[in-house]
């Protein structure tokens, strides 16, 4: 009885708030329409997981069904305020720690379908950063085959370009949702390796590529207002933190090399002469060559970048971080060392090694435990993405890239 009670005031949440939201905020904005080859939602308890390329990817994909979804949450979402952490539990949203596994996680999913609800789920455990789809995490196909329920594999196309995570703005355009059933009884017919593989071929999506995007009309303003959160080396100069935008403009202020950005990502030389970047996902791609580089080619004791104007946090957890103070970072092969400004503390050593789960959070925050702490360092108009770049590819992403998961 209390599981039917809860369960309908899941639902008068769903449908009062979260559609209404839906309705009147998301859909002005985002103009999102469920694709013409969509397939009809079934009645949970099932599955659904998505590609993940903006923040309001949740409520875009669950705008379309009367059903409450219990949303695997990152659980820094719980840690924002009463409102949003009453929001999210009223609706049976769930946390999962970012960029980790985990198996509380994973026993809440199976609790969630136990109770007859829609679990959505993004296997990449973040928003992409340049349109492409990410790695996906393994483990949520065991699930599936265990519980027997439904699979829906949704495909959006647009979101990112709409609103990519870096970005101050949300730019005009039209994002397409596309449900794909997976019946239980072709799901008992595949092996676990099977299914996750079905996933992988069809969420695997480039927005900024896309033929089909670039046919839509997306347009406005201050396109790359923010981009210095992701990108951080100029193509021509390489010099470091130099880039700042203005309204469609990127200027590197070391060597004065200039390049226009438009609604599709498309990057454009402002001066005669200077690299064709392309567009944004490959500016993302020559990043990551130039990181890949550093790292396999300097000496182990040789700096391979730095932050200065930072601050350090640290905590036991989301709901309990303290400002530690300003300082530098520094980054060899072996150490992430902190040096606090005016030599107010003594600098603080991370072994490469014993950092685990290093994390985009919000806009502007590097995370990552080391030894048992939460550290977070938070980052003003330059690009925390560098430092997930380096600290991924020294912990040997390449490997994971390699294998096609997490």
């Amino acid at each position: 009885m209390k599981l039917r009670l809860l369960y309908l005031y899941r639902w008068l949440i769903w449908n009062v708030v979260s559609r209404l939201f839906v309705f009147f905020y998301l859909y002005p904005r985002y103009h999102f329409t469920k694709s013409k080859t969509s397939d009809r939602l079934p009645k949970p308890p099932f599955v659904i997981v998505s590609n993940h390329g903006t923040f309001f990817d949740p409520w875009i994909v669950g705008g379309f069904s009367r059903y409450p979804f219990a949303i695997m949450c990152n659980d820094e979402a719980f840690s924002r305020g009463s409102v949003s952490s009453w929001y999210l539990r009223s609706t049976g949203a769930y946390p999962k720690k970012k960029g980790a596994s985990d198996f509380k996680a994973m026993k809440q999913t199976i609790s969630r379908l136990s109770q007859g609800y829609a679990v959505c789920i993004f296997p990449e455990g973040q928003t992409s950063w340049d349109g492409e789809t990410q790695l996906l995490y393994k483990g949520i196909e065991k699930i599936i085959r265990k519980t027997g329920v439904p699979l829906v594999v949704t495909k959006v196309s647009g979101n990112f370009l709409t609103k990519p995570w870096w970005a101050d703005v949300i730019r005009k355009g039209k994002i397409s949702v596309t449900y794909t059933v997976v019946t239980p009884e072709r799901i008992r017919a595949l092996s676990d390796d099977e299914l996750f593989a079905l996933m992988r071929t069809s969420l695997a999506h480039n927005d900024v590529k896309s033929p089909v995007n670039k046919q839509m009309p997306f347009s406005g303003n201050n396109l790359a207002t923010g981009l210095e959160r992701f990108v951080w080396m100029c193509p021509a100069c390489k010099t470091e933190d130099a880039l700042c935008t203005d309204g469609n403009n990127i200027r590197c202020g070391g060597c004065g090399a200039a390049w226009t950005i438009d609604a599709y990502c498309k990057v454009m030389p402002a001066n005669p002469g200077l690299p064709t970047v392309g567009d944004l996902n490959d500016w993302a791609q020559w990043h990551r060559a130039q990181v890949i580089h550093k790292i396999n080619n300097g000496a182990k004791d040789a700096i391979l970048t730095t932050s200065g104007g930072v601050l350090m946090r640290n905590g036991k957890d989301n709901l309990s971080f303290a400002n530690a103070g300003l300082g530098t970072m520094t980054l060899t092969n072996q150490t992430l060392i902190f040096s606090f400004d005016n030599a107010s503390g003594a600098p603080t050593a991370f072994p490469v090694s014993d950092i685990t789960m290093p994390v985009i959070q919000k806009q502007d925050i590097v995370e990552f435990s080391c030894n048992g702490l939460l550290y977070r360092f938070v980052f003003s108009r330059h690009s925390p993405m560098k430092w997930i770049y380096y600290l991924r590819y020294l912990k040997g992403y390449e490997k994971l890239e390699e294998q096609g998961f997490i």
